[in-house]
């Protein structure tokens, strides 16, 4: 069942998430601060060469794992044949709760950190409730080597920008997190939250740097839509940071490559990724005795497995790394319209898409489709 996190604070952020918990434990790390490291080369080996790769359904479809959970064939993302692109040179911005600096799977993959609490560089989860940006962080950019999973962009360069969520959140705190992606250079930021109630002054900050990030060909953000009720419809998006024009928001879809239940909808929605509801999506943990579960990453069917939509999003996130890569002068509106132009049309009975414009108000454009959205980026 997918549950919110409400968080208390002068504007209240609701986590997109299923499962947050975990083990106790401080961490034994010294200093678990991150310092800028500038430009990344970072190594990728065959995805292959992941042992949990198989179980990444949303990623890539292994035969005997699809056939053993009756998953729906198209379920996944249609990655391409070869590694051609891995988000090298992009960089990615997570905000969201707190990150395991020190997890095996990132080590190399972070060139900047940041709290908009403290003003540090020191990310690293206060307690054991913070699990949720590991996650997310995990889906986009986890190494690709021969210890855990892949993330979407393998090769990108992560920034995160810790939100303390379990604590007092103000408004200049969520201001000051945008901005500081954009003075970072950020190509494209991850938001796995919303407020449900976005204020103007936040709400300015976002179009701005959506508009003049990237030296004005504009930041790409993306935003989960949100995780509505238990009517099995979702909830409207209405007046959510998802629902503003100028955001990627993201709904999941589930092993049948169908919508999720749960998934908030509305004419601001544009597309869809999974984002598990039957099977949970394989990512990140903390490390050892601070994690949800032994073995430092979430599992697909435990009891704290990781889906919704603040699943779906940083999986678009990643896909929009890739894009980049293939033409770094995109522009903000070029990347939003590739991708919803060459969604795929799943559940149609269900999404019921506009013949005119393509559009659904539950589905959006469709689900990401990476051989697609490449594809049409290389004039294919």
């Amino acid at each position: 069942m997918n549950r919110g996190l409400f968080i208390s604070g002068l504007l209240a952020i609701l986590l997109l998430l299923q499962g947050c918990g975990g083990g106790g434990g401080e961490s034994t790390v010294s200093d678990p601060s991150v310092i800028e490291s500038g430009v990344l080369t970072r190594t990728v080996a065959p995805y292959s060469d992941n042992p949990l790769f198989n179980e990444q359904w949303y990623f890539y479809k292994n035969d005997e794992f699809y056939s053993y959970y009756g998953i729906d064939s198209d379920a996944h993302i249609h990655p391409l044949f070869t590694q051609i692109y891995t988000g090298k040179g992009i960089k990615v911005a997570v905000i969201d709760d707190a990150l395991d600096v020190t997890h095996e799977d990132l080590q190399g993959a972070l060139v900047y950190t940041y709290d908009t609490e403290t003003e540090t560089t020191n990310v690293m989860p206060r307690d054991d409730s913070e699990n949720h940006g590991t996650e997310v962080t995990g889906l986009i950019g986890a190494n690709s080597n021969s210890i855990g999973i892949s993330g979407i962009a393998p090769g990108s360069e992560l920034i995160f920008i810790r939100l303390p969520f379990n604590q007092n959140i103000s408004e200049s705190m969520i201001i000051d997190a945008f901005y500081k992606a954009k003075e970072l250079g950020a190509d494209v930021i991850n938001c796995s939250w919303g407020s449900g109630n976005v204020s103007d002054a936040v709400k300015a900050a976002i179009v701005d740097v959506a508009k003049t990030g990237r030296n004005g060909k504009g930041t790409i953000i993306v935003f989960a839509s949100g995780n509505g009720g238990f009517d099995e419809i979702g909830d409207p998006i209405g007046n959510d940071e998802s629902g503003i024009a100028e955001v990627l928001a993201v709904s999941s879809t589930n092993i049948y490559n169908e919508r999720t239940s749960y998934s908030n909808y509305g004419p601001e929605l544009d597309l869809l990724a999974p984002g598990g509801e039957y099977l949970g999506l394989v990512t990140l943990d903390q490390m050892g005795v601070n994690g949800l579960v032994n073995g430092n990453y979430v599992p697909y069917n435990s009891n704290f497995t990781f889906a919704g939509t603040s699943a779906s999003a940083p999986i678009v996130t990643g896909i929009v790394a890739l894009l980049l890569e293939a033409n770094g002068n995109l522009t903000r509106e070029e990347v939003m319209n590739i991708l919803e132009t060459n969604a795929d049309k799943v559940d149609v009975t269900q999404c019921n898409y506009d013949p005119v414009t393509g559009h659904s108000i539950y589905c959006g454009y469709g689900k990401v489709n990476v051989e697609r959205a490449i594809g049409a980026v290389l004039g294919g």
